[in-house]
């Protein structure tokens, strides 16, 4: 079978808005009043307000609210102030944004400890319906049996890896959901392999349980094993510092590994951002080293070679609305699926590939999500 049917048959089979399970239809709680959530996350991140966003445009175009804020994103602003103007904004009879419920580490460890036990304090009160639990830490604070408000964790690199559920299967507790996509970060790796042939991969991570989390690495290094390639790290910290030193070791892991790799996988990190992608994989270009992205293909619009991933997360919004539509309808968290593959295809910039001289063969890129925006810098001669 052809590439381009493979890839097809893979869209199809990751889900589409048709093969969702149907929304709940919209209703108060059983006394009329309207549901109260809350939002816990460990800190500011780059997916995790558009992911946010995803999921009101989801409850939104279900008839759960009268609009989908989108005035509470744009512009751009911190992840707090976006709770409050939610919070303040008209919601519908059906939803409240609970403006003192938000909770976040901002990416402290020391913070952390006291900002769980803050939040379990006030779901051990009943007055929040649902919380959502925004990435890995996020997840992890919450998912136990402290407490017995439904929690669905949205955004988590890999959920059963970082402890947070049981399995893809079953969460294990029956008031928590967590969306998996199991073989994500393998797939992208063993199509990456199978185009690049690269015989050293370079990864950058924090190197912390999290960090391994959040690049992929329990599916990578199980997959360099089988296929014959070394994985080459690079460790830069993701949380304990600030933003600006984040960032900074990040640049300083890339430039290092320019010179020991033959291609990079570009993966989940606080120190990768819009404002400093174009600088990041500039010295990795300038080697002619081509760079597949983890996230979604803005990485790709911005100069990354590859990505094999949603265009935005319209899709995954979509799933989170409907599962927490269905679980304050009275499902259990528990009980509903939460296997739930990104809808995708492979992302390429041609421009990226003219530039390091790579070779895509023409069968793949004839279901290929094609960009030609320039680079981060051209290649040495």
């Amino acid at each position: 079978m052809k590439l381009a049917a493979l890839l097809f048959l893979v869209f199809l089979a990751a889900g589409t808005a048709q093969g969702f399970d149907p929304p709940a239809p919209p209703a108060g709680r059983p006394d009329g009043a309207p549901w109260r959530i809350g939002y816990y996350q460990g800190g500011d991140y780059k997916d995790y307000a558009p992911v946010l966003r995803s999921i009101l445009q989801g409850l939104h175009e279900d008839g759960w609210m009268p609009t989908d804020c989108g005035e509470c994103f744009d512009p751009p602003r911190a992840n707090r102030d976006v709770w409050a103007c939610l919070s303040a904004s008209d919601t519908g009879p059906w939803l409240r944004f609970a403006p003192d419920a938000f909770w976040s580490s901002e990416w402290d460890k020391t913070v952390r400890p006291g900002v769980r036990r803050a939040a379990i304090g006030r779901l051990k009160t009943s007055d929040l319906d649902l919380v959502l639990a925004m990435g890995t830490w996020a997840g992890q604070d919450l998912a136990n049996n402290e407490h017995h408000v439904p929690i669905l964790v949205a955004s988590s690199s890999n959920p059963v890896s970082a402890g947070i559920i049981k399995s893809a299967s079953d969460s294990g507790f029956d008031h928590v959901h967590a969306r998996v996509d199991p073989t994500r970060y393998a797939r992208q790796i063993r199509l990456f392999h199978k185009l690049a042939g690269f015989k050293r991969l370079g990864v950058v991570f924090e190197d912390t349980p999290e960090g391994r989390t959040y690049a992929g690495m329990d599916q990578i290094a199980p997959l360099a094993a089988q296929q014959g390639f070394a994985i080459v790290e690079c460790h830069a910290p993701f949380s304990g510092v600030d933003l600006a030193a984040s960032k900074a070791a990040v640049l300083e892991c890339h430039r290092r590994l320019a010179s020991e790799v033959d291609a990079f996988y570009l993966t989940t990190h606080r120190g990768v951002a819009e404002d400093n992608l174009q600088e990041l994989l500039a010295p990795l270009l300038d080697r002619r080293i081509p760079v597949f992205a983890m996230g979604t293909d803005f990485e790709v619009r911005r100069g990354a070679l590859l990505s094999m991933a949603q265009p935005d997360f319209y899709w995954c919004g979509a799933f989170y609305s409907r599962t927490l539509t269905r679980i304050l309808a009275g499902a259990a968290p528990r009980s509903l699926p939460q296997i739930f593959e990104d809808p995708h295809k492979l992302a390429i910039n041609l421009n990226t590939a003219r530039r390091i001289q790579f070779h895509i063969p023409v069968e793949y890129l004839a279901e290929a999500t094609l960009h030609d925006a320039e680079p981060a810098a051209k290649p040495a001669p």
